[in-house]
């Protein structure tokens, strides 16, 4: 029996649900540069400060567009972020009227700040069910363990939020979570539509660090077993994407040895001139819905990290809906390499993928970036990223990019907002505007978030910094 929304998404009608308009529109290609509709602070800080944590700090945004209705945005981030892992909670904005008005809050029932039973939250990911739900997942910890992974969903486009549900829990020290990573199966051809996945790192007492997944057919009710995509791996920082047919491809660092500075802070890349050594993002991909994943391919090598002192830079990877095309995005300052931010793309489902392409412009040594994001819709890609000036280290500026010929050359880029001074940023082994920013699009719209940092508005405090968003047309 066919799936009621399915039939209504293939057909292009109309459903009314949650109080959404869902539709799947057809869209002509995009042409001429996306335009700026939108850009300016959408939140700060929304939890009281607790404990140590660095206030007035939001750090590390995701941000997704509903593909059902485009005036639809929801954003994450860490609420007040402490330097030793975690915040006391997570973060989240929303507008329905495409980036005009935005409203903020707090996720409920995360941590014992806002009714929990967590010290902290970390790692916030938010994406778009088949059904218009958003989903966001966060991972939960004690200072000392256990740790868990939860998803929090909304039926009212991102207005309110439901006590969270615990995809996965670790009940021993032995096993510590990190570095989660959901998706939503809303391909109308996939035998898996509608099912969410949750993807995660454990790190293991033997020093082993795989990439592991379960999934839920019931809007994040319940949750499957868990399924290892490679025991051997040392491994960290999942990408997963749903093909048009529903075979998913997750994309993930490689290391011959295991990763991390601690299992609070999870992952960073080695910075300076000995980043990326020995570090390669790989592709597996499962045809079963999650259960069996096929070996390991090799997306890029010599991944780098960020510039020396500032803490970011996870690769990141998002495919076009329509077509299946795949981009993977990462920073490229690793040994022999000068600072970019480049890009590698498969056409054939994950099996084989280009030779990367450098995504920003020019050779210089005294330019540097930080946390390239992508995004690609109707056949346009998107990538943005923080610009550095060594001449004036502490600035860093949002820009926008885009390709039109399947990320074989990228556009002259468009500056987003105002500059942001890492005098005032969050601290957490270096300056830490977060290990990734946000940025998703559809054929209509585009949309990313980042943190800025600037001068308090009180003179005595040392932090102040705020969640910033975009949105242009495509």
């Amino acid at each position: 029996m066919q799936h009621p929304l399915r039939a209504l998404m293939v057909s292009g009608a109309t459903l009314a649900l949650a109080g959404l308009g869902i539709t799947a529109p057809a869209l002509a290609a995009p042409s001429g540069p996306p335009a700026v509709l939108h850009v300016g602070q959408i939140g700060r800080q929304t939890v009281a400060a607790h404990g140590n944590c660095e206030p007035d700090t939001l750090v590390e945004p995701d941000i997704a567009v509903s593909p059902f209705n485009t005036k639809i945005e929801v954003a994450v981030a860490h609420d007040c972020r402490f330097a030793s892992g975690g915040s006391v909670d997570i973060f989240y904005a929303w507008t329905n009227d495409g980036g005009a008005h935005w409203h903020q809050s707090r996720l409920p029932g995360l941590t014992r700040a806002v009714g929990g039973t967590y010290d902290r939250a970390s790692d916030p990911v938010v994406a778009f069910g088949a059904d218009g739900s958003v989903y966001i997942s966060s991972l939960v910890f004690d200072v000392t363990c256990p740790t868990a992974v939860a998803v929090s969903r909304s039926t009212d486009g991102g207005a309110t939020f439901g006590l969270p549900v615990l995809a996965q829990h670790s009940n021993t020290c032995a096993v510590s979570d990190d570095k989660n990573w959901l998706v939503a199966d809303t391909q109308p051809n996939s035998p898996f539509f509608g099912r969410i996945y949750q993807f995660w790192t454990e790190f293991l007492a033997n020093g082993t660090s795989p990439q592991v997944v379960r999934w839920s057919d019931n809007q994040g009710k319940t949750w499957s077993s868990t399924h290892v995509i490679d025991r051997k791996d040392f491994a960290q920082n999942s990408q997963p994407f749903v093909q048009p047919d529903g075979a998913v491809t997750d994309t993930y660092l490689f290391a011959g040895s295991a990763f991390g500075d601690g299992i609070r802070q999870g992952f960073i890349l080695r910075n300076g001139t000995n980043a990326g050594s020995g570090t390669s993002v790989v592709a597996q991909t499962s045809f079963d819905g999650g259960a069996t994943w096929t070996k390991p391919t090799v997306v890029a090598r010599n991944i780098g990290g960020g510039p020396a002192g500032i803490r970011c830079c996870l690769p990141l990877m998002e495919g076009d809906h329509a077509t299946g095309r795949m981009f993977q995005v990462w920073n490229a300052n690793g040994p022999g390499v000068l600072d970019a931010v480049e890009i590698s793309s498969s056409t054939d489902g994950g099996q084989h993928w280009s030779g990367p392409v450098q995504v920003t412009p020019g050779h210089s040594p005294g330019i540097q970036y930080i946390n390239a994001a992508v995004a690609t819709a109707a056949g346009r890609v998107f990538v943005s990223y923080g610009r550095r000036d060594l001449a004036n280290p502490n600035v860093i500026q949002q820009e926008l990019t885009w390709s039109d010929n399947g990320g074989a050359t990228f556009a002259t880029p468009i500056v987003l907002g105002p500059p942001s001074n890492l005098r005032y940023a969050a601290v957490a082994g270096g300056k830490f505007p977060g290990d990734y920013s946000g940025l998703s699009a559809t054929p209509a719209r585009v949309a990313g978030a980042w943190t800025l940092a600037s001068k308090p508005p009180n003179p005595a405090a040392a932090f102040h910094q705020v969640l910033y968003a975009a949105t242009l047309r495509t």
